[in-house]
């Protein structure tokens, strides 16, 4: 075979790969094209649960960083998306714990959250703490059933946003099994009101506002873990099209059918982000399709610069905060991914590769694994 014959089927091939990608754009071009032309519309709902505060990537999950560039990514994909949480995001980790909540709402706000229902773990600073994180979130912090001690609701049950002109009701409870998850202290003076008679009370609220599609956040779980579940909410109350659980930090990836309710959760500590497709022809929900976008697909992502600048400057607020109030460096936790080697590890926290050997008892430096926990000295 010649060079110049198979530089000639190269270019045949290159051509065909091209006129295919074009091919694909233009089928889902078309695609949305139709569905505009007879009304169908499309809205996504992104949601997240129970970080507790592990806001980086070596804790676990994708970090905030990468999964605000997804967000990004699908918000240009498709306008008509909002963003939830469903709660536990401002406690458990060192760098929640610091400022009591408050960088993890700065990061939220960044993030432009759309709402988020209030869990149990998001007493663990104190009532008055709550509300105070609560003024400090540019986007609304809800729950149906806590009452003060006055018997009065410091938080609104629902919000009403409307997306592409069709109105979304999104209403949230939380469980009551929090007056055990946290210490008295905290909710003094609490009542946490049945969430399934609270959560019926609600929708019944909002068909009177002739919502087009109602959305719950039920900080409960799949699993009996206490007294109570979501998967019986969506039994006993009729009317709520997509139930966004957290709590039981139980990945969905399809989601699960109870009724008419579409039950979706994405887990824990920024594992996963939650996506569901939800399609209408005129105000008639015709299809909700759930999915889960993994911190393995995640691993491709650059961190998203906004993001990642923000997190710099809380980590380094805290640690000057901590050299003030006990004349010691802070240590930090780093799991050894993958080709990790101690000096780029040390370049990363602007500590000396020989200096975080010595902090660690290391007898030999070069051998370091996948998994391994090293405390980093922080200056």
């Amino acid at each position: 075979m010649s060079f110049t014959y198979k530089k000639k089927i190269r270019l045949i091939l290159f051509v065909i790969f091209i006129l295919s990608i074009f091919s694909l754009n233009n089928k889902t071009f078309a695609q949305e094209n139709r569905m505009k032309k007879i009304g169908i519309r499309k809205i996504t709902i992104l949601h997240t649960t129970d970080m507790h505060g592990r806001i980086l990537e070596e804790d676990g999950g994708m970090g905030l960083g990468k999964l605000n560039t997804k967000i990004v990514q699908m918000k240009k994909e498709n306008p008509n998306t909002i963003l939830l949480d469903v709660g536990d995001a401002i406690q458990g980790s060192e760098i929640a714990k610091d400022s009591k909540g408050e960088s993890i709402i700065k990061l939220m706000n960044a993030m432009k959250y759309d709402v988020m229902a209030v869990g149990n773990h998001e007493f663990d600073y104190g009532y008055r703490r709550l509300l105070e994180i609560k003024d400090m979130a540019n986007f609304p912090m809800i729950s149906g059933n806590i009452s003060n001690e006055y018997g009065k609701k410091d938080f609104k049950p629902y919000i009403i946003k409307e997306v592409d002109g069709i109105k979304i009701g999104i209403f949230s409870v939380i469980t009551p099994d929090t007056q055990y998850a946290t210490s008295p202290k905290n909710i003094e003076g609490i009542t946490f009101l049945d969430p399934t008679i609270a959560s019926r009370e609600i929708v019944r609220q909002l068909k009177d506002k002739e919502v087009d599609m109602i959305v719950g956040l039920t900080h409960i779980g799949i699993s009996k873990r206490g007294n109570y579940s979501s998967i019986d909410i969506a039994k006993n109350v009729k009317g709520i099209d997509i139930i966004v659980d957290g709590h039981s930090h139980k990945e969905l990836d399809k989601g699960l059918k109870v009724g008419d309710t579409l039950i979706v959760q994405s887990g824990k500590y920024t594992e996963n982000l939650g996506i569901v497709d939800i399609k209408f022809l005129g105000s008639r929900i015709i299809s909700k399709k759930a999915r889960l976008f993994g911190k393995d697909e995640a691993v491709e992502l650059e961190e998203d610069k906004e993001i990642k600048k923000l997190i710099d400057e809380i980590i380094e607020e805290n640690k000057q905060k901590s050299a003030e109030v006990t004349g010691k460096p802070r240590e930090k936790t780093y799991i050894v991914k993958p080709g990790d080697v101690l000096f780029r590890i040390g370049k990363k926290y602007s500590v000396g590769w020989s200096e975080i050997a010595k902090h660690n008892g290391m007898k030999n430096p070069n051998k370091i694994y996948p998994g391994d926990r090293i405390k980093i000295p922080v200056k």
